[in-house]
């Protein structure tokens, strides 16, 4: 009988993409003085080179994979249209109210990646996700993600914010700390005891919920930064998402001569170039972002006058990518509804499943 897979992909991947970045941005994270700023090269490369370059990541699972483009196609032409109308729309109610409906739909994207890399581990040990181990592992990712959104909320403002200042809505009292705290308590209590019933190891499992809890207590709770919020949640979001998407095509060019882009992008230098792909694509956004709207990076991108009325064209475009990304994510990594993505991750047809529990 074939052992389960306890990693994604393998100690080494795991380790050195998936929760190791984010475990070291942690201790950095402790070590930064209260209040700081992001400094210019950091914010290069934690907004630009890891934020905003694993949304374009998203290219390489949707539109540059002949297979999947022909399967949906469309919902791959719809939804940056339906985006695009959306945000405008939404932009014309006034930027604040854009701003905050963008801030609360990218917590739950954000949460939702945590729990969707605990059911993509799940399903590489050949587990079930909708028994009652999952959901209740599932609501501990969930407890342990908003419980600290909550305690942000009461405690507003502080040196950071989601997106712009006074994105997060205010007034949440802070009684409410007490039963949410119990309630999120007692669902990783649960989760705790029936992981210890199971006599199951799961170290790469375990270790990405130990790693959520940890990014996101330790980058809003335990620290006061937006330096230290900055690198804990964007190499946690980041860094693991594009490993995953990198992985996923080499697997799929490997075992079936099909996949995304071109084949020599996911093999030896070529690695180097799809990564560069996506960071030309990141730095030409950000540009745009700060010329067009921003303006506070002109040692970067230099200083542009603009009309006034041309943020009201340029948010609403420039959102395109990051709203897409959220919707297309909530398709690409599901199975069974992902074929392609199961002959990667499932075990092999000569495989024996894990024994029953």
């Amino acid at each position: 009988m074939t052992e389960p897979r306890r990693w994604l992909v393998s100690p080494a991947f795991d380790l050195g993409l998936v929760s190791g970045p984010a475990l070291a941005a942690v201790a950095v994270a402790f070590a930064l003085p209260d209040g700081l700023e992001l400094p210019l090269a950091a914010w290069i490369g934690l907004i630009v080179f890891i934020d905003v370059a694993h949304v374009w990541a998203s290219l390489y699972r949707t539109y540059l994979d002949p297979l999947e483009r022909r399967r949906r196609p469309m919902l791959y032409t719809v939804t940056p249209l339906a985006s695009l109308v959306g945000a405008a729309a939404l932009y014309s109610l006034g930027p604040a109210w854009f701003w905050t409906v963008l801030a609360y739909v990218a917590v739950h994207h954000f949460i939702k990646q945590q729990v969707g890399f605990v059911a993509l581990y799940r399903v590489r040990e050949g587990l079930l996700t909708r028994d009652r181990d999952a959901r209740v592992e599932r609501a501990a990712v969930w407890a342990v993600t908003l419980f600290p959104i909550l305690w942000w909320h009461v405690h507003l403002p502080r040196t950071f914010e989601w997106f712009v200042v006074g994105d997060f809505l205010v007034g949440v009292p802070a009684w409410t700390l007490i039963p949410a705290g119990a309630a999120a308590g007692a669902v990783v209590g649960a989760h705790v005891v029936l992981r210890i019933r199971s006599r199951r190891a799961a170290p790469g499992r375990d270790l990405w919920i130990a790693t959520t809890a940890a990014v996101w207590f330790g980058g809003i709770v335990l620290t006061d930064s937006d330096a230290a919020f900055t690198a804990t949640n964007v190499v946690l979001h980041g860094v693991p998402y594009i490993a995953l998407v990198l992985w996923v095509g080499r697997s799929q060019w490997a075992s079936t001569e099909q996949g995304p882009a071109l084949r020599s992008l996911f093999f030896g230098p070529g690695l180097a170039v799809a990564v560069g792909l996506l960071l030309l694509l990141a730095a030409v956004e950000e540009g745009l972002w700060d010329a067009l709207v921003w303006h506070d990076r002109e040692v970067l991108f230099g200083a542009w006058e603009v009309p006034g009325w041309v943020p009201a064209v340029a948010v609403p475009l420039l959102a395109v990518p990051q709203i897409t990304h959220y919707v297309l994510d909530a398709f690409i990594w599901k199975l069974p509804s992902n074929p392609a993505l199961g002959a990667v991750l499932l075990p092999a047809p000569h495989e024996d499943p894990p024994p029953p529990r």
